[in-house]
């Protein structure tokens, strides 16, 4: 995933990566589909657990670059919707929002927008990280590029 890093501190959006992608797992739910279909489809695609989405006997587990954290999920209950977490084309922040924003969206589970709760977000669990973490996290989704969601019908596809 190409970053761009003019202006921000390296070792930040490092870690920000390493929360996003090895710690929070956000791809699962952040991502459609999370894996990589392949050229020819999720038959011959790259997702680890094999069918009903993946190839038999499962693939390589590579993450969909093209709409890498774009949201587009939909959950149970109906009408939820993972968000895109990618910068926005007006403000090229993460979903549009300033890290106090995004902070205090982690901290309360409301969206800063309409103030809804975040339905199906972990964010009971995430509220406890530290500023730093989750500054980190934020300097990383602004590091990476703009993306569109794509289509799936499940988390984890």
């Amino acid at each position: 995933m190409p970053l761009n890093l003019k202006g921000r501190d390296p070792e930040l959006v490092g870690l920000g990566s390493y929360l996003v992608n090895a710690v929070g797992v956000c791809a699962d739910c952040h991502s459609c589909p999370t894996y990589d279909p392949g050229p020819d489809g999720p038959a011959k695609g790259h997702n680890p657990y094999g069918p009903p989405f993946g190839p038999v006997g499962g693939g390589d587990g590579k993450i969909n670059g093209k709409n890498y954290l774009a949201g587009g999920v939909l959950f149970n209950p109906p009408g939820v919707v993972s968000a895109n977490l990618t910068p926005d084309s007006k403000t090229g922040r993460p979903e549009g929002h300033t890290f106090r924003e995004f902070r205090q969206l982690i901290r309360t589970g409301r969206d800063p927008d309409d103030g809804e709760i975040l339905q199906v977000m972990p964010w009971p669990v995430f509220r406890n990280m530290s500023d730093h973490d989750l500054r980190a996290i934020y300097e990383f989704l602004h590091a990476i590029p703009h993306a569109e969601p794509g289509k799936c019908v499940a988390p984890g596809q």
